[in-house]
């Protein structure tokens, strides 16, 4: 019985920090929930290729600075791009630059979705440009913003897996193998 009253504090506790974790994530101020309509930041010209570095380089008014979030990153296209923006910056913004270079793309927002898509799932990436191009496939707004129903879906889904994942730890790491 004390032990099953211990499960049950640490995991109130842990209930009331994910909770206050996401209305702080909630009420930051991160576009991708639709509450900020801002107009989209178009860039006066477009990234350059520097010869010497083999580098990107922004136009002068943009910078990395203008990027929304990696919290918006992880609600558009998952943890993977918001990975790669937390652990791999300049890999990620080379890649922003690089879009809009390539793709001729004044808006960084769509330049950014694209990108998260892409780090999120390469081959359904190429896969959509490929048949965007072909004119079989209607081109997708990557830098569109999420529905609310999907915002409430993702925050679910991963209250729900965070909570089977610490569960399975907190088990191995006190030797019973039984998760549930």
């Amino acid at each position: 019985m004390l032990i099953r009253n211990a499960i049950m504090s640490v995991s109130l506790k842990y209930l009331v920090f994910v909770i206050a974790a996401n209305i702080f994530l909630l009420g930051s101020p991160v576009d991708s929930f639709g509450f900020n309509k801002s107009p989209q930041k178009k860039a006066n010209g477009l990234p350059t290729l520097d010869a010497k570095s083999n580098q990107y380089v922004p136009p002068p008014d943009l910078g990395s600075s203008q990027f929304y979030s990696p919290v918006s990153s992880m609600i558009k296209a998952g943890p993977v791009p918001a990975l790669t923006r937390i652990f791999q910056p300049k890999v990620y913004e080379q890649a922003v630059w690089r879009y809009m270079f390539e793709y001729k793309e004044t808006n960084v927002k769509q330049a950014q979705g694209n990108m998260d898509a892409f780090f999120a799932s390469r081959e359904s990436w190429v896969e959509q440009k490929l048949l965007e191009k072909q004119g079989k496939r209607e081109v997708y707004d990557y830098g569109q913003e999420p529905t609310l129903d999907r915002v409430v879906l993702a925050s679910i889904w991963g209250f729900m897996s965070s909570g089977i994942i610490l569960r399975a730890t907190w088990q191995l790491v006190h030797g019973n193998r039984n998760f549930f």
